[in-house]
């Protein structure tokens, strides 16, 4: 297991400021996603870390040695690029067998090793094939197997899932979960996708303006952004910018979707709401509480979450350009559904999340 510590990493393009004194840390053994938009520099930062790449300023240490001049070879770093890289030529064997003849290993030694990987990353059967003869998902566990073999002291993923089908994609995410857990290599993994942050992770760092803007557990960041930004990256449900915040004898918040009024003084800025879809309830009768915000929908998409559990995904009637998702029980909406598709939902100010 190795600790990874990058500090006041900065990185131009085209006098262009991707990375602005980042300071990041990865923990003995834990599988850390790096969540951000495209372009924010997520990528950049993996091949600082591989040594592809030197950085305009910053320093990285594996543990407590420093690495920031050494070759990508002598760093003992597997990663795996967004694209696929196999050699079209060789055979899945081949490939994974490259890293290891380049260390002067016995025949005995690296047989033992891909046996041993191809068992891991679930390739056995694979072995014979060419390329070519191989879906996206598979290349992938290839590509694994072969940043693995050389049992690196990390483990670099850049949007691993990107090129990979839904249908093999949870399942790819549950391996790469499973090998970093019984191998116990500290691991930087990099995606757009929450929902990938929220399968696999032990932390998640969140990164936009070339800076980490906050860490911690999914379920932490999800609950407590810091702003409206960072909710957006997670893919938070039910987040809207604010458009402008008016105070008079109560403080009134505008979004796109509706106002929302708020009670006593507000000392922080607030960027955005948050309106879980949990805290939303629906109803085919007029709501006349003036203490509520009131909505009319139409039902647009309804998902079942469990035998008794549905998503609604709903059309607002007075502003079809957004949707809103609301959690209730399969018996609640079929009391409350109309048989034009329309229904009011309503929800407290008192339960929105200022962001």
């Amino acid at each position: 297991m190795a600790k990874l510590s990058m500090k006041k990493i900065s990185m131009k393009y085209e006098k262009k400021l991707i990375l602005e004194d980042l300071d990041l840390e990865i923990k003995h053994g834990e599988l850390l996603v790096l969540l951000g938009e495209s372009g924010c520099g997520k990528t950049t930062l993996l091949k600082i870390v591989a040594g592809i790449i030197q950085p305009e300023q910053g320093t990285i240490y594996v543990n407590d040695t420093e690495i920031s001049n050494l070759s990508p070879q002598v760093r003992q770093i597997g990663y795996v690029p967004q694209a696929q890289v196999l050699f079209p030529h060789m055979k899945v064997k081949q490939n994974i067998t490259f890293g290891l003849e380049a260390r002067k290993l016995t025949k005995e030694t690296i047989e033992e090793k891909i046996n041993w990987i191809a068992d891991l990353v679930e390739i056995s059967d694979l072995l014979d094939r060419y390329p070519r003869e191989l879906s996206g998902g598979q290349k992938q566990r290839v590509a694994l197997a072969r940043a693995m073999a050389i049992e690196p002291h990390l483990l670099l993923l850049d949007e691993p899932l990107s090129s990979i089908d839904a249908t093999g994609r949870e399942a790819l995410a549950l391996t790469i979960r499973r090998i970093q857990k019984e191998t116990s290599t500290t691991t930087l993994y990099v995606t757009h996708n929450g929902d990938e942050a929220r399968l696999i992770s032990d932390r998640v760092a969140v990164i936009y303006d070339g800076k980490i803007q906050q860490v911690g557990k999914v379920l932490d960041v999800e609950q407590h952004p810091k702003n409206y930004l960072i909710a957006k990256i997670l893919g938070s449900p039910n987040i809207w910018p604010i458009l402008y915040t008016k105070k008079k004898e109560k403080t009134k918040l505008f979004t796109s979707i509706c106002d929302i009024p708020l009670q006593g003084e507000i000392s922080s800025k607030i960027t955005g709401v948050k309106i879980p879809p949990s805290i939303i309830s629906i109803s085919k009768d007029r709501i006349e509480d003036p203490n509520l915000v009131v909505l009319k929908c139409y039902v647009k998409t309804v998902i079942e979450k469990s035998e008794n559990e549905y998503r609604l995904i709903l059309d607002l009637k007075d502003n079809p350009s957004e949707y809103i998702k609301v959690d209730c029980s399969r018996s609640e909406y079929e009391k409350n559904l109309n048989e034009n598709n329309e229904i009011n939902i309503y929800f407290s100010p008192l339960e929105v999340i200022l962001l």
